[in-house]
């Protein structure tokens, strides 16, 4: 069988009655320069089912009383809004929440139907958003979900990255 193996990779021919351990010995390669480095082994994990797992409840009221502890209560938030069951906005809170710093984001989609009744709520939010001196943004193309970022916050227009606190706050 060896012989057949040796014929089909092209290798030459087997003396006879030597075994082939014999003939084919290793070559012991010596290189200067670095030594080679060579990965530990990894290791197989072993996985556990999901009932043995242990899972925390981020919840629950050990975790909240720890976070609280560690970072205190946060002072902004990131707010959604959409058109009441009359379509209007809650323009006044939404004046209240930027000037105390929350983000909003309104989202028109719920008027695809009444193009005049969302470019009116777009734009009493544009004037609502100029009055307290901020932008508004458009994040999408047909204008229905918009961006105001709250007082004291800053957005890179460049990069396109939102968060942090002004300089000015």
């Amino acid at each position: 069988m060896r012989r057949r193996l040796y014929n089909l990779f092209g290798l030459p021919d087997l003396p006879e009655g030597e075994p082939v351990e014999d003939v084919i010995e290793p070559e012991i390669v010596v290189e200067e320069g670095d030594p080679i480095h060579i990965p530990t082994p990894v290791r197989k994990t072993v996985r556990k089912p999901v009932r043995e797992l242990h899972f925390h409840d981020l919840g629950s009221k050990r975790w909240l009383e720890w976070s609280i502890a560690q970072q205190g209560l946060p002072r902004r938030g990131l707010r959604y809004i959409q058109p009441d069951e009359m379509h209007r906005l809650p323009l006044e809170a939404i004046s209240t929440r930027l000037h105390q710093g929350d983000i909003c984001l309104v989202d028109l989609n719920s008027l695809a139907h009444m193009d005049s009744q969302r470019s009116a709520l777009a734009r009493q939010v544009q004037d609502m958003a100029n009055y307290g001196g901020l932008p508004v943004f458009a994040l999408d193309d047909s204008n229905r979900l918009l961006l105001i970022p709250g007082r004291g916050s800053r957005i890179d227009t460049e990069t396109h990255e939102l968060g942090g606190n002004s300089i000015l706050d």
